[in-house]
């Protein structure tokens, strides 16, 4: 029995180590294709195994296979893996459980095919219950894709790495793991259950926060397959964990085609005093695009806020962009809408506030942010944020509309200096870019205080490009905020690049067009508070100074800003075509001043008074503008050369130009003209009613020539002036007519032209030969021009009335003639008036009657008119006292007349006499020898005018024979009969001579 029980144990012992060692000794790998059958079968799906196979029966029961692969390689649902390791449960065997100890699949690639109905592509189903089967501890490592034939799109989880176990693969799998998420791995928890063969499973999958501050999800619900279509329907959460905590909560039916959210929720911040917003949405997949709707009808931001160290006290700008910038990105459109009735922001109540938010890809884009704010604002703002290296931007148009523009920029950018220069209404739209690093305003329209600006503006890093483009700037009313923009720039430490291209702008309460102009800043190692700019102006009118049509251009310099002034220093440029140089000022605090320097090449001094008084660019008659009547400060002016109305030069201008918002006036003004010193001091007042003008002007030795008027000059000599001018009016013409004063005038060596001294004796000569009244004032006319009148100094005094001008008489000497000039110029009516009287002062002519000249007509030109007929008259006279001479002198001797004189040769060349009409000799005259006649100076009229004789002389004595009288003479129309000679008195008979009479000193007529 003993050996018996003992042969039986070994017997035992050798089929037990038979069982261990036998596996050892045999190829498996023989074995495969009926494994592969056998496991085709079994499974429902193709099996094959293309590395080794593997088996052992105890101690455990182990089955290892190599490059395994389960359906066939076209299938869209299959799997593989590198290996695969099954350890059973050698008693659960025994009891007819199948339970394994240990499952692991490394090298898992598992694709999930879904057709276009949204159905789970499956193998058909083998002969074998795997809902029999347990798995104590399930590894699995690789990846899951799935297949949408709808869309053709594949979805994959890389990284995979799940441990859990498995109750039933029918349905009961609990376990945790992690997957990558765009490089990051992402863990999760995976419960599954399922309490009956036809009812759904419930599914608990969480995602948790791979990082500090990721989102964390969670789905709770059940998973039904209904036709093997799955579907979820449950709880979803999304939640994270960050400086301002939110969490997302909604009730989720989920299937193939997308997923609707009802009953969802939104609370960011504590639970108590958070925001809470409620909503609804909708996922679709084909195609992919997410909608959520968020509503709410009260928030009070500020309170949520209040225990938050971080983000309280931050401004509304600085909380939209954190918001933005915490915005997860989504693999889907995104479209996500937020309306609040009512709600607290930085102490102040909006209302009517929407937003629409958009993502794509990895960006987020705002389509529409509208809000009612403080100052009665409205803003609305569309854009897309995008991220990059330098963190979030947001690029987008931006309306703005408010009524006071201090309080929306005090709210939204926080107090500042800047702000409080803000006053009024402020619209702006552009094309914003804004990011941690830049601000871009492109395309911007800006409507500050009434100023409409256009252009861009750009802040990047510690650089500022500006250009702005207005049709009109008042620059008055933008004072303030320049002077802030500059303080902040220079506190900010940064730099200003600006071009300015205005068609007006308003400086100092006068218009500029156009202004067009470039800045930009730099260090010149100044004061601290001193800020310094480039300075190119390439075009500006500056009419309220200067003509229109004068421009100042391509100026460059230094713009200097401080606290007190800003100021142009060392600026040189062009002034229409002219140079321009100099310095200028202009005071910051109290009243406004301008002062400075200007050195310039040419000026138009008509065009410089015009402008100061107001009357350049409108008629006349209108009333005066503005001119530079307010302006404060002085001007130092030099001028090379400055054009005079009517055409004179000065040159060496200088003086300067003083004003104290009332009054302008010029102070030690100094030039030369023609050689001369001028100097020169004015004053102009406006008051309620008129402009008054007062001036005093003194020149010295000065070439008189160059003292002219259009067309008008001085005769060529030296001049020295004494005026002083007075006038009041509302109008350039009521000054005009207005004009008063009073002067003197001194020509030295002066040349009157046209004024021949020898006239005299020409005339002198032709008084031997009696001519036509016409002839003789040609005859003058013609001497006169054949020289001018030297005469050495002469005073000549004038004086002004409502805008005429009166010369008094002076008298311009010579030792040969006289010209004795007075007259006058009517300024308004541009008409000029002067009478000459050019008398002999020695010779046979000294008591000859004046030659009188008249000269009229405009600054164009004067037209003379030589009046010689009280000469005509005296010659004729003088000319009958000779013959009388003459005859007296026949009579006395008894002597035949003498033959008729003919006219000297060198008179003949001059005039061409008329015939003339001799007179018929006296009765009872007789002829007397020619060497008996009585020189002409010795001969004298009588006293009687023989046209006043009442009766004719009684007739004398028959006398010898006479020569016959002369025929009589027959005169044309036009022949002017020279005046009657007077009555000759003939005493005693001829033939009886009588002592001649003592000669008279004089003529008298």
């Amino acid at each position: 029995m003993q050996t018996t029980l003992l042969g039986l144990a070994i017997a035992a012992i050798m089929a037990l180590v038979a069982a261990l060692a036998a596996p050892l000794f045999v190829d498996w790998n023989k074995y495969k294709p009926q494994f592969e059958v056998e496991a085709s079968r079994v499974v429902g799906a193709p099996v094959r195994v293309e590395g080794a196979l593997d088996a052992r029966l105890l101690p455990a029961p182990i089955l290892r296979l190599h490059k395994l692969s389960v359906g066939a390689p076209k299938d869209p649902t299959k799997l593989t893996a590198d290996k695969l390791d099954v350890e059973f449960s050698l008693g659960s065997l025994l009891r007819g459980e199948w339970r394994a100890t240990q499952l692991s699949l490394t090298g898992l690639v598992l694709d999930i095919g879904l057709d276009k109905e949204g159905r789970v592509i499956a193998p058909a189903k083998g002969e074998f219950n795997f809902g029999e089967l347990a798995i104590d501890r399930l590894d699995l490592a690789g990846r899951v894709t799935l297949h949408d034939a709808a869309s053709g799109a594949a979805h994959v989880l890389y990284g995979l790495d799940f441990r859990g176990d498995v109750r039933s693969l029918g349905g009961n799998l609990r376990g945790e793991g992690s997957f990558l998420l765009k490089d990051t791995r992402q863990p999760f928890r995976l419960a599954l259950s399922k309490a009956g063969e036809n009812e759904a499973t419930r599914l608990r999958l969480d995602l948790d926060s791979a990082v500090a501050g990721s989102v964390a999800s969670s789905l709770d619900g059940t998973l039904a397959f209904e036709n093997r279509v799955p579907r979820f329907a449950g709880a979803l959460t999304l939640s994270a964990a960050d400086e301002m905590p939110w969490r997302i909560t909604a009730r989720t039916t989920l299937d193939p085609s997308g997923a609707v959210f009802t009953q969802g929720q939104l609370l960011s911040g504590a639970e108590a005093t958070g925001l809470k917003l409620a909503g609804e949405g909708a996922l679709t997949f084909k195609p992919s695009k997410l909608r959520v709707a968020l509503s709410a009808p009260q928030l009070d931001l500020d309170r949520a806020l209040a225990e938050n160290k971080t983000l309280h006290g931050k401004t509304p700008a600085a909380l939209l962009a954190g918001a933005m910038a915490v915005l997860p990105t989504l693999p889907w459109l995104s479209q996500i809408d937020v309306a609040v009735d009512r709600a607290n922001v930085a102490g102040h109540a909006l209302s009517g506030l929407s937003m629409r938010v958009e993502g794509r890809d990895d960006a987020w884009t705002v389509s529409k942010l509208a809000l009612g704010g403080p100052g009665d604002s409205h803003l609305t703002l569309s854009g897309k944020v995008t991220r990059g290296s330098d963190g979030e931007r947001f690029a987008g148009p931006v309306s703005l509309d408010a009524s006071d523009a201090r309080a929306f920029t005090e709210w939204a950018f926080g107090k500042s200096e800047l702000a409080r220069a803000l006053r009024g209404n402020l619209r702006l739209k552009t094309a914003m870019a804004l990011s941690a690093n830049e601000l871009v305003l492109d395309e911007m329209k800006l409507d500050l205080f009434g100023t409409q600006l256009e252009g861009r503006v750009t802040q990047k890093a510690k650089e500022i490009d500006v250009t702005l483009r207005s049709p009109f700037v008042d620059g008055d009313k933008l004072a303030n905020l320049v002077r802030e923009s500059m303080a902040w720039r220079e506190k900010a430490g940064r730099a200003l690049r600006a071009q300015l291209d205005f068609t007006k702008a308003k400086i100092l309460g006068h218009d500029i067009a156009p202004l067009q102009a470039e800045l930009s800043s730099v260090a010149d190692g100044g004061p601290s508070k001193r800020q310094a700019f480039d300075l190119k102006l390439s075009r500006a009118v500056v009419a309220p100074w200067l003509a229109p049509d004068t421009a100042i251009n391509d100026v460059s310099g230094r713009l200097v800003v401080t606290d007190d002034a800003f100021a142009l220093e060392k600026f040189s440029g062009k002034l229409g075509a002219e140079a321009v140089a100099g310095n200028l000022s202009l005071s910051r605090e109290g009243e406004r001043s301008l002062s400075g320097n200007i050195d310039v090449g040419t000026l138009d001094i008509r065009a410089l008074i015009a402008a100061m008084l107001g009357a350049e660019a409108r008629a006349a008659t209108e009333p005066l503008a503005q001119g530079w009547f307010g302006w404060r400060g002085s001007l130092a002016v030099k001028v090379d050369k400055a054009l005079l109305p009517g055409g004179a030069e000065v040159t060496s201008v200088s003086g300067a130009l003083r004003g104290d918002g009332a009054s302008l006036a010029l102070d030690d003004g100094k030039a030369s003209i023609g050689s001369g010193a001028l100097s020169l001091s004015g004053v102009a007042r406006r008051g309620a009613a008129d402009t008054a003008i007062e001036a005093s002007l003194k020149l010295d030795k000065a070439d008189a020539a160059a003292l002219k008027y259009r067309e008008l000059a001085l005769p060529p000599g030296q001049a020295s002036l004494r005026m002083t001018l007075a006038t009041h009016g509302r109008s350039a013409t009521a000054l005009r007519n207005a004009l008063s004063g009073n002067g003197v005038l001194t020509l030295t060596d002066a040349h009157l032209p046209r004024l021949a001294a020898a006239t005299f004796d020409m005339v002198n000569q032709a008084s031997e030969q009696p001519m036509k009244n016409e002839d003789l004032k040609d005859a003058v006319a013609l001497a006169l021009d054949q020289a001018p009148l030297a005469a050495a100094t002469t005073d000549v005094s004038f004086a002004i009335k409502d805008g005429r001008l009166h010369a008094d008489p002076a008298a311009f000497r010579t030792e040969a003639a006289q010209a004795t000039i007075s007259g006058g110029y009517d300024i308004p009516e541009e008409q000029g008036d002067l009478r000459i009287a050019f008398k002999a002062t020695s010779s046979a002519l000294k008591d000859a009657p004046e030659i009188q000249i008249f000269l009229h007509g405009t600054p164009q030109g004067l037209t003379r008119d030589v009046d010689v007929a009280a000469l005509s008259s005296w010659l004729s006279l003088r000319a009958i006292e000779r013959e009388t001479q003459r005859l007296d002198a026949l009579e006395k001797e008894g002597r035949p007349q003498p033959p008729k004189l003919q006219p000297q040769p060198q008179l003949q060349q001059q005039i061409q006499p008329q015939p003339q009409v001799q007179p018929p000799p006296p009765r009872d005259a007789v002829a007397a020898p020619a060497e008996m006649s009585l020189p002409p100076g010795e001969v004298k009229l009588p006293p009687l005018d023989p046209r006043r004789r009442k009766a004719a002389a009684p007739p004398a004595p028959a006398s010898p024979a006479l020569p016959a009288s002369p025929p009589p003479v027959t005169l044309s129309p036009d022949a002017r009969v020279t005046p009657l000679p007077p009555p000759i008195d003939i005493k005693p008979a001829p033939g009886a001579l009588r002592t001649p009479r003592a000669p008279r000193s004089s003529a008298t007529f």
